[in-house]
């Protein structure tokens, strides 16, 4: 019979870390269960630990045959193959015989039986162990054991994207040992559970499940379910029996509490997989099989970053497969058998790392919904995580001192007083803002879940306002509501004197913010004004780390779009995020580029990218507007009337020309201070100089920028704190996330993630 296949859905980063929990889960919820498989219930105050042991007996970490027997499936899954079909059934059929032949470490009565029959019958391996199974199962009032639903999750992930497919897969593949409808329907509703589980992050799958299974069974197994949820799951003493075994499971889940989050306290809603599968051990009797059911849903809606560390590590077993081999697997069957685009699942190193990796993508927050779909060659290319690097702080230092110098010495025409402190421009307030809303926003969405909203960056802007004195009253009525007595402003930038001096004007900013009402966010004027980018230049951050310039276009894009409608404004914003993207990334020698500097080669790379990292991509007019700009550098570099005809006013594209072309013109390290009075001549000097010295800032570091000038800079502490603190945030997470305890217990009072 041929089926029709529903493509796989599109998963995010945060799905693909929970499809990645499901083997994984199922794994470690078997090994902690193997020591205490037969034996005398445990106390509540008796902790379960992975010592090993057991009927095989087994070492510390390893899974049994509960495990085992999900991967033959999974061998065949990661495939792409559609498990209702015969091919499939045969290839699983085969991997079953050749476990039971050469690893199997404990197999259960009836599926030795039935393999065993189906072995001598000959013929196609899935229909000759079909019958094996009927054959057995007919008048056998014993033929419901837990066997299949122990090895049922991998099915779930091959069929993410059509239930009733899911359903039929997971009848299919019990019935290759165990047809018997409780298995079938048992079977079904865990599928279900965790399918749901993976795309929506909740355990409501399992009774929606009950749509899947036929009519007149529905009531007995939702009366099932409601048994499981009111006794506890050592209740369920016949757990060797498939109805035992998913109400015991299903007990261990819904009446283990989720933590409430509380950082301070260790505490954080991932640890529900914990203290879930402690509980279905504590059960007592075939404790490895009811925590590898549960561990596979727990798995499935905590994801692979909600696993223990000290589990992830230890946990192995047949064939040789480790923690990562179990997440390839996984992935890979939720993928449809295909590959990302940088080769993960499938390629060896990726393979390695995939637990770690998996991790730290849900710690960072920027996810793979950030990236709009196009291949694009030049990404493949960069470097991991440039901000592990020694020289990666200097150039984020630099980029928020290069700034906030130009923005001043912009301000100043060029001749900044002496001997007196530097006084800030309105351009250099807001981009504090941007990054700390920027690191707010990683926060929210390490602790959540979800990912980084630029509404947390619209609240950073508002709190800007509030300090300004601009609708007070309605922006803590928006925030914190008209009887709230906590405070706000909070955070710590709401601490900085400087931030609530007025000092200058950005007035589509304060338009769109002094919209603002209860329960919404304003409207952005229709403005092309230069603030959109000058403020928006510190997400160039983002894209330094593993997420790439598009998370950094899109993150620009966005914050820019919160006050500015116009497109012209927003392209800008993008386009300058990822020319400094491409400077702060960029190397310290020549190789190859015709003699070009660092800057000029960071900066020709960076346009040529932007069709490919920029969403919708440039226009014709941007594209010649860009290249004239680097031509005009190389060929008539430092001309005052040149840099007049290309930034004319104080729009963001005239910022974006400007700094463009000043920063081609001076590219030397020795040249930062030069090409800063340069760009100070401009018509609006001080967006350009500001946008000029990001680009020199990042590319050179800190310690390029003039000392003088920093030095005296009132806000030179906050924005090197900044720096130091957005980088951290992207490559240690601090304050931890719902899954990972923190190791800085005040980060959220400096960064409240609400």
């Amino acid at each position: 019979m041929a089926h029709a296949r529903v493509p796989h859905p599109r998963l995010d980063a945060h799905s693909v870390d929970r499809a990645a929990g499901v083997l994984l889960g199922a794994a470690v919820g078997d090994a902690l269960g193997v020591p205490y498989e037969f034996e005398a219930r445990l106390s509540d105050d008796q902790q379960p630990r992975m010592i090993g042991g057991g009927l095989g007996p087994y070492e510390p970490g390893e899974y049994s045959d509960d495990t085992q027997m999900q991967v033959c499936i999974a061998e065949a899954a990661a495939t792409g193959a559609d498990l209702r079909t015969p091919e499939a059934l045969d290839a699983i059929a085969v991997n079953f015989h050749k476990w039971l032949s050469g690893g199997a470490s404990d197999v259960g009565a009836q599926t030795r039986t039935v393999l065993g029959a189906a072995a001598r019958a000959g013929g196609a391996p899935g229909a000759a162990l079909l019958d094996a199974a009927r054959r057995f199962s007919a008048g056998n009032e014993r033929a419901a054991g837990n066997g299949s639903l122990m090895r049922t999750g991998i099915v779930a992930l091959s069929h993410l994207g059509d239930p009733e497919a899911m359903a039929e897969a997971a009848v299919a593949v019990s019935a290759l040992t165990h047809p018997d409808p409780d298995c079938a329907d048992a079977c079904v509703l865990w599928c279900s559970g965790i399918r749901t589980a993976v795309l929506d992050g909740t355990f409501d799958g399992v009774r929606a499940g009950l749509d899947l299974i036929p009519a007149e069974r529905r009531g007995v197994w939702a009366r099932r379910l409601d048994e499981a949820e009111a006794h506890p799951p050592h209740h369920f003493t016949n757990n060797g029996w498939v109805v035992h075994a998913l109400q015991a499971a299903w007990s261990a889940i819904t009446r283990t509490a989720v933590p409430e989050l509380s950082s301070a306290q260790g505490e954080f809603p991932a640890q529900h997989l914990r203290l879930a599968l402690e509980a279905a051990v504590r059960a007592g009797t075939d404790t490895d099989t009811v925590a590898a059911i549960a561990g596979a849903l727990l798995g499935a809606r905590w994801g692979c970053s909600g696993v223990p560390l000290e589990w992830q590590r230890v946990v192995h077993g047949w064939p040789g497969h480790t923690g990562a081999d179990l997440v390839r697997l996984a992935v890979l069957t939720a993928r449809g058998g295909k590959d990302d685009a940088q080769g993960w699942s499938s390629a060896p190193h990726n393979a390695a790392e995939s637990v770690e990796r998996d991790q730290t993508q849900r710690r960072k927050g920027f996810d793979e919904s950030r990236k709009p779909d196009r291949d694009r060659t030049a990404e493949a290319e960069r470097p991991g995580n440039f901000l592990t690097e020694k020289t990666a702080l200097s150039r984020v230092r630099g980029l928020l001192l290069g700034l906030a110098v130009g923005d001043t010495l912009g301000t100043a025409g060029g001749k900044p007083p002496s001997g007196v402190p530097l006084r800030a421009g309105v351009s250099t307030q807001l981009a504090c803002f941007t990054a700390e809303g920027t690191i707010r926003a990683l926060v929210r969405s390490a602790h959540r879940g979800i990912g980084p909203s630029s509404g947390v960056v619209f609240h950073a802007y508002c709190r800007w306002a509030a300090l300004q004195g601009i609708e007070s009253e309605r922006m803590r009525s928006r925030w914190a509501g008209a009887k709230d007595d906590r405070v706000w402003p909070d955070g710590w930038l709401a601490q900085v004197p400087v931030l609530a001096q007025r000092r200058g004007s950005a007035p589509a900013t304060v338009t769109a913010l002094s919209k603002v009402e209860p329960g919404g966010m304003g409207n952005p004027t229709t403005s092309r004004g230069c603030h959109a980018l000058t403020r928006s230049l510190p997400a160039a951050v983002v894209g330094a780390a593993p997420h790439g310039s598009k998370a950094s276009a899109n993150w620009a894009r966005e914050i820019a779009a919160l006050t500015h409608g116009d497109s012209a404004a927003q392209s800008a914003a993008a386009h300058a995020v990822v020319l400094a993207g491409h400077c702060l990334t960029s190397g310290p020698h020549v190789q190859e580029t015709g003699g070009r500097s660092q800057v000029r080669q960071a900066l020709l790379e960076g346009l040529h990218a932007l069709d490919d990292v920029d969403d919708p991509g440039l226009t014709a007019d941007e594209r010649d507007r860009l290249h004239a700009a680097l031509v005009q550098a190389d060929e008539h570099p430092g001309e005052a009337a040149r840099l007049a005809h290309l930034a004319p006013d104080a729009t963001a594209p005239s910022a974006l020309l400007g700094g463009l072309y000043v920063a081609a013109s001076f590219p030397d390290r020795d040249q930062v201070a030069a090409a800063l009075r340069f760009a100070a001549q401009a018509p609006d000097g001080d967006s350009v100089a500001c946008v000029a010295g990001a680009f020199l800032g990042a590319a050179h570091g800190a310690e390029a920028l003039p000392v003088d000038l920093v030095s005296r800079h009132e806000l030179a502490w906050v924005l090197d704190t900044l720096a130091r603190d957005l980088v951290a945030q992207l490559t240690d997470s601090p304050s931890g996330s719902e899954y990972i305890s923190g190791w800085d217990p005040h980060w959220w009072d400096r960064y409240p993630g609400w």
